[in-house]
């Protein structure tokens, strides 16, 4: 698990990079209402259970919480890439 400076310092830099981000993808999604979900899981320190009640819907929310479970993740592990760098 990562420890709170990392995790704050990741919550920055995906409020930094939402302004330069399309609001939405080709096909519709909420790029905007993914990263914003991804902070709230690295604040509120969500679980997978908590991040399925939040999001809920398969088709609906699948890329908002896949957003948040990649946060969520990253969070947990030790390896892998910050949720930031896939929206560079």
């Amino acid at each position: 698990m990562k420890i709170q400076k990392k995790i704050d310092a990741e919550i920055k830099k995906l409020e930094a990079v939402k302004s330069k981000v399309p609001s939405r993808t080709a096909f519709g999604d909420d790029n905007h209402a993914a990263i914003d979900a991804q902070i709230q899981v690295l604040k509120d320190g969500m679980d997978d259970g908590e991040i399925w009640d939040a999001w809920p819907e398969d088709e609906n929310d699948m890329h908002v919480r896949t957003s948040a479970q990649d946060a969520q993740k990253w969070r947990d592990d030790d390896d892998g890439d910050a949720p930031s760098k896939g929206w560079a």
